[in-house]
């Protein structure tokens, strides 16, 4: 695996690399090995831009594709590449493709930003946006900071924990919040998947698939589609109406102890894997006093994906729109165009009271 220097993505291929020094450095694409080539030894970064992308799942990825075709300055920080879509095991009837994975997807995407439609980026996580004489500062992390005319917020949602005894302990040792990159993992073991709705039936009937002994443990009852849970039914043991009190283990994951709803009587159930999937919260903590949330922390936005702060702009997962693929991608585009709009429209009337 690699790093690159300039944007600090990690990857595993080396088709872009320079010898510099007597060392030899791998890059995630062409625009950045450019970007090491003609900078200071030290590499100096700017840090103004017209407009700045924050996330890297498929909204901002999309944003960031119409923003380079729009040829607006601008700058895309995200702490990972993928979203929720590289998590996710099955996508149907995204046009152009009747199935593909999410990893498939992802990479389709990555590789159209990358190479097709490169744009200045960065592998970090935005802590902070603050909105001041008409231009936003972001900061990161590393405290590195950031200036722009707009901003796009496309932060996507985190995995809901429980907050249970056991859970912060046996994080990657048992306890897993996605399916795609663990499964492996996990043939033929006993597994427990905690969560009714429709991602804990589909995660419970991959497993199963691969030949795990599944228990799906819910509170109350399922709230998945009848025809999903019909589906599974007859190879997974199903336990509604228990909450999970505990996950038990040392150096990796022996079972869960989960309690009844109606009598607080408590079982324990030996497993050697935990998959949650009890859905999601927003990531907007950073934006928080810029937008107005709707009561799942979500960014209400208007029809043009602008918010309540002149100039920021969201789309995807993070906002109260729909959560799909397919429309995360749409939203995208169009954010990227109202930006490209206001930052047209702010121009003109600059050179207006200029005239005047």
């Amino acid at each position: 695996m690699h790093k690159d220097p300039v944007c600090g993505m990690e990857f595993s291929q080396e088709n872009f690399t320079w010898e510099f020094k007597g060392e030899r450095y791998f890059f995630c694409s062409q625009g950045c090995l450019e970007k090491f080539k003609t900078s200071s030894s030290e590499h100096s970064e700017k840090h103004v831009f017209d407009l700045i992308i924050i996330g890297g799942g498929p909204a901002g990825l999309t944003a960031a594709v119409y923003a380079s075709v729009s040829k607006i300055d601008t700058f895309f920080i995200t702490d990972e590449i993928g979203g929720q879509a590289i998590d996710t095991s099955k996508i149907k009837n995204y046009m152009g493709f009747e199935f593909i994975s999410g990893p498939e997807l992802v990479s389709k995407f990555k590789d159209q930003f990358l190479k097709e439609h490169y744009l200045s980026h960065m592998i970090g996580r935005v802590v902070k946006i603050e909105h001041q004489n008409e231009k936003f500062e972001i900061t990161t992390l590393t405290q590195e900071k950031y200036t722009a005319n707009a901003v796009i917020v496309a932060s996507g949602m985190k995995k809901r924990k429980l907050g249970i005894p056991g859970e912060d302990k046996l994080q990657r040792k048992g306890i897993c919040y996605s399916l795609v990159h663990d499964i492996d993992l996990f043939k033929g073991s006993d597994v427990i998947v905690i969560g009714g709705g429709n991602s804990g039936v589909q995660t419970a009937d991959d497993l199963q698939k691969a030949g795990c002994s599944v228990t799906l443990v819910t509170m109350g009852k399922m709230i998945a589609d009848p025809k999903n849970i019909e589906k599974i039914k007859d190879n997974v043991s199903i336990i509604e109406r228990h909450i999970i009190a505990g996950i038990l283990g040392e150096e990796s994951v022996d079972g869960v102890i989960i309690q009844s709803e109606e009598t607080n009587e408590k079982v324990s159930l030996q497993c050697q894997g935990v998959f949650i999937q009890v859905g999601f919260l927003p990531n907007t903590e950073f934006c928080t006093d810029l937008a107005d949330l709707n009561e799942n922390g979500e960014i209400v936005i208007n029809q043009d994906c602008s918010t309540k702060t002149e100039g920021m702009y969201a789309c995807g997962d993070v906002t109260n729109v729909y959560k799909r693929i397919i429309i995360a991608s749409g939203e995208g585009a169009k954010a990227a165009l109202s930006v490209k709009k206001y930052l047209r429209e702010k121009i003109k009337q600059k050179t207006q009271t200029v005239r005047k």
